[in-house]
């Protein structure tokens, strides 16, 4: 199962620049053996730090090709992350909403909007306390007519909290396809070589 080319340079040339800044870490520097790699990768794993312990298979998988230890650990990596991904609907938002990324511009952008309107009511209820007494006038003799600035506030914090929890879904669900994505490039670099044999090694 050998790979005749640069793993690192092939993940440089097919990932997103960002990506390929987060994965890619520490290029060119001194080598050490595939195990001592692939002991850090696990205990990124084991301190929960999955891009770290993407970045170090890398290097493994860059410092001896057929390693099997860590290309195992990728296997096992990618099927739980594709498995934890699927069940927590991220395909059924993918498709609902074209992307995850579509998705979470839609959660900010809703964010922003609800931001504004809290400043807006806020500063109307400002400008009404600031008619003094015909303010407490209409409070007293005329409740309807008065809008309830504290119920309507309250309301929309209510949906900005529910925003935030969703756009931290959102992000998980993100970063949980990011990571799968990257490890199914690494496993096709490995298995399937030629396909990236016109990156220069």
């Amino acid at each position: 199962m050998s790979t005749p080319v640069s793993l690192q340079k092939c993940l440089d040339s097919v990932l997103d620049r960002s990506q390929a800044k987060r994965y890619i870490r520490n290029a060119g520097k001194t080598m050490m053996p595939a195990r001592h790699y692939y002991n850090n990768a696990l205990r990124d794993l084991s301190s929960k730090d999955s891009e770290g312990a993407i970045h170090n298979l890398i290097l493994s998988l860059d410092t001896e090709k057929d390693y099997e230890p860590a290309l195992h650990l990728v296997k096992t990596m990618l099927f739980g992350l594709s498995k934890k991904f699927h069940e927590s609907g991220g395909e059924d938002y993918k498709r609902k909403y074209s992307s995850l990324a579509n998705w979470i511009n839609m959660i900010e952008k809703d964010i922003a909007e609800n931001e504004k309107l809290i400043i807006s009511i806020r500063n109307d209820k400002l400008k009404d306390q600031k008619k003094g007494l015909w303010f407490l006038i209409q409070k007293t003799f005329f409740k309807s007519s008065i809008k309830n600035y504290d119920s309507i506030i309250n309301k929309n914090l209510a949906k900005k909290d529910e925003l935030r929890k969703q756009i931290a879904f959102a992000s998980k669900l993100s970063q949980i396809g990011e990571y799968a994505k990257v490890l199914s490039t690494i496993l096709e670099i490995c298995l399937y070589p030629a396909r990236y044999a016109w990156i220069v090694a």
